[in-house]
């Protein structure tokens, strides 16, 4: 059955179904720094770092985000281990790696048994909600059983869509909510409804936008026109396609792939619809989102709630949307693994910090309990709220990087198979694993990654070390580095058929 309602009956309906959590005791307004702070992580979907005017670019307008940059830390090197939308999910909400938490590619649901972190605030006291994409099921039918929100009571969620001005929710029952508009608004609407209603209380608040994943066109035209076609510069490692060259001469797909890879990779070749019809769309999206997050901002500080919430700004991964002649994501390039990750809480995080201490998606579930205070259980992430307060950056040497299984969108278009690497504050290193020893870049040399020193006879000690250290961190993960072993890990825990 779908309903249509307006917007504002939406939110209105939706907020007076809001859960109560079960709480010891009230606050007053004026004690409110005694208690626990809210957490509040929002996640945009495919946003590479270096689209943000914080982290360099100075083609998108996006006061907001450099406005918490400000306000708050900047992690220069946040990556995503493993760049898709369901892997990156997982851990995030769980603190575990995908041979752990069971998400090892797209379209794989999480396992139910895990302490996921909205079961463990949950556990002390806070309300949980969730709005926007999610993403963890076996399918994409839009409803998610209540049984299977891993400890999140308010619901506002479509499980896997990209449509996002025609676009529709679900909260307890499979009714579709549908509205006119871009999807992101509606969803901060939502949010900022949500906080309103739980100020007296401490919540943890997760908001998942679907842009600026592709259709990049599929953007308020008001925001097309802040990116003029004229204004936009193509990044220096555009016209870089060696890499892609190999992985595409080395393949030998079947004649309706090869069809629909030379159609898919039309836009990629030729520069003026490369920013046409996916970097001025991409662009404008993200300049939607900054609007977004501004209305949070602002939202917080109306009800009285800046200092006493933890706020998250961050992406699942990254997009090369035309470096090195690549699309989407799944590579171990900056512009697949390098993510935004900006955190603001008054009262323990200084302003205006910037540190340049590895994070994952492992890391963050960890590093929010402890900012708040709380009881984290055993996972694999690490805690890096001391790097968040600008007092540390050396917890970790180096991050593990991954993709596990074959397939999808990215292999379409860029040949890619599965591959594992690592990468540390100034060097990339990845390997496929039907090929050997693939990509070593000096990332601090080399920002655009364009001179691939695999194999060079001067860094044969780096790439031996390098080579170690991803073996060790495959061992600590729990990754076979067997493709076979992990297809079968994934169907044995696939829901049998009644």
């Amino acid at each position: 059955m779908m309903k249509t309602q307006t917007r504002r009956q939406f939110i209105k309906a939706a907020a007076a179904g809001l859960p109560v959590a079960a709480v010891g005791h009230r606050l007053f307004a004026g004690q409110r720094s005694a208690r626990q702070p809210n957490i509040v992580t929002i996640f945009a979907d495919q946003m590479r770092a270096h689209v943000l005017g914080c982290y360099g670019n100075k083609m998108v307008p996006t006061p907001n985000i450099d406005a918490m940059a400000a306000a708050g830390t900047t992690f220069d090197n946040a990556v995503s281990t493993w760049p898709v939308c369901s892997p990156y999910r997982a851990m995030l909400l769980t603190g575990m790696h995908p041979m752990s938490n069971g998400t090892v590619t797209n379209d794989t649901g999480l396992r139910d048994d895990l302490p996921t972190i909205a079961k463990v605030v949950k556990a002390q006291g806070y309300a949980t909600g969730y709005i926007g994409k999610w993403h963890l099921e076996w399918n994409r039918t839009p409803f998610v059983p209540k049984e299977r929100r891993q400890g999140f009571d308010f619901w506002a969620v479509n499980n896997c869509t990209h449509r996002y001005m025609d676009h529709f929710y679900c909260t307890d029952t499979p009714e579709e909510i549908r509205f006119k508009g871009y999807d992101a608004f509606v969803q901060t609407d939502l949010a900022i409804d949500y906080i309103k209603q739980n100020r007296d209380k401490p919540f943890c608040l997760f908001m998942s936008w679907g842009p600026p994943h592709n259709p990049y066109n599929s953007v308020p035209d008001e925001y097309k026109q802040r990116i003029p076609l004229d204004g936009i510069e193509l990044r220096e490692n555009v016209s870089e396609r060696a890499v892609v060259d190999h992985l595409l001469e080395r393949d030998q797909p079947s004649k309706r792939l090869k069809a629909q890879r030379r159609q898919s990779r039309a836009v990629l070749e030729n520069d003026e619809q490369l920013k046409k019809k996916n970097i001025q769309g991409y662009y404008a999206h993200t300049a939607a989102l900054d609007d977004c997050i501004g209305k949070i901002r602002a939202a917080l500080k109306q009800v009285g709630l800046a200092e006493d919430t933890i706020l998250v700004f961050s992406s699942d991964h990254g997009d090369m949307v035309g470096s090195h002649r690549m699309a989407l994501k799944q590579m171990p390039f900056e512009e697949s693994i390098n993510v935004p990750f900006l955190i603001e809480y008054p009262r323990a995080v200084p302003r205006g910090k910037r540190t340049d201490a590895l994070l994952s998606p492992t890391d963050i579930m960890p590093t929010l309990l402890s900012l708040a205070g709380l009881t984290c259980p055993e996972v694999d992430g690490t805690d890096l709220s001391d790097a968040a307060r600008g007092v540390a950056s050396d917890q970790q040497d180096a991050v593990l990087l991954m993709k596990l299984l074959p397939g999808g969108g990215p292999y379409t278009i860029n040949g890619i198979t599965p591959w594992r690497g690592v990468r540390t504050k100034r060097y990339t290193y990845a390997t496929l694993f039907d090929h050997g020893p693939w990509l070593l870049y000096d990332n601090q040399a080399d920002p655009y990654q364009l001179n691939n020193l695999i194999d060079k006879p001067a860094y044969a000690a780096l790439q031996a070390k390098l080579e170690t250290r991803m073996r060790e961190l495959m061992i600590e993960a729990g990754d076979p580095g067997d493709t076979s072993k992990i297809m079968a890990y994934r169907e044995s825990r696939r829901p049998k058929k009644t």
